[in-house]
């Protein structure tokens, strides 16, 4: 049993898996030639945070890694597609939530990263890159215990842009967005 008056400042760790929905987009020699390419599928790892309570909010600081198995591909025209491979994800972000009792909703915002390999279809040359960029979230918590804390959250990242130049001399402009829906179960100290 909760305690109804439950305090969540302290430490936590746990693990978390999910599914990432990702678009792909590439742009060749300034020519638009993927708006938006599917690279989805399971993405699961560890995460760990600090929560600080001061009345009924709660800040925070956490961060997170995630390996994935998210893959996708071009449109099929007369050569062969461009395929794309989402290796991993992380974050580090800010937390800030309201606290009712052993619930906490909270909404999240920092850093996100992302390991995206990029295969030209015509070449099949593989270009690896890690990308930056900003992610936003938003999620519920429950503590079942004292200890034990269960998780629902939804991220939305948005990754950046890398170039890359073609075996052919082309140049790929290429970004990558991602929408992750994940539980997450963690042990708070």
């Amino acid at each position: 049993m909760v305690d109804p008056a439950y305090d969540w400042s302290g430490f936590y760790i746990g693990g978390h898996v999910g599914y990432l929905w990702g678009k792909t987009r590439v742009v060749d020699d300034g020519v638009l030639t993927e708006s938006g390419a599917p690279t989805d599928g399971v993405v699961g790892g560890v995460l760990a945070g600090y929560n600080w309570q001061k009345g009924l909010l709660v800040y925070g600081l956490e961060g997170d890694f995630g390996a994935a198995d998210a893959l996708g591909h071009g449109i099929a025209t007369i050569a062969t597609p461009n395929l794309y491979h989402l290796m991993w994800t992380s974050h580090v972000v800010g937390k800030l939530g309201y606290a009712s009792g052993s619930w906490l909703f909270f909404v999240t915002g920092g850093l996100g990263v992302a390991d995206l390999d990029f295969i030209e279809g015509t070449t099949t040359s593989r270009m690896l890159g890690i990308y930056t960029g900003v992610s936003v979230g938003a999620g519920i918590e429950h503590a079942f215990s004292r200890n034990l804390i269960g998780r629902l959250q939804y991220i939305y990242d948005d990754f950046g842009s890398k170039n890359y130049t073609g075996l052919d001399g082309g140049i790929y402009h290429i970004s990558l967005t991602t929408q992750t829906l994940r539980a997450a179960l963690s042990w708070k100290w």
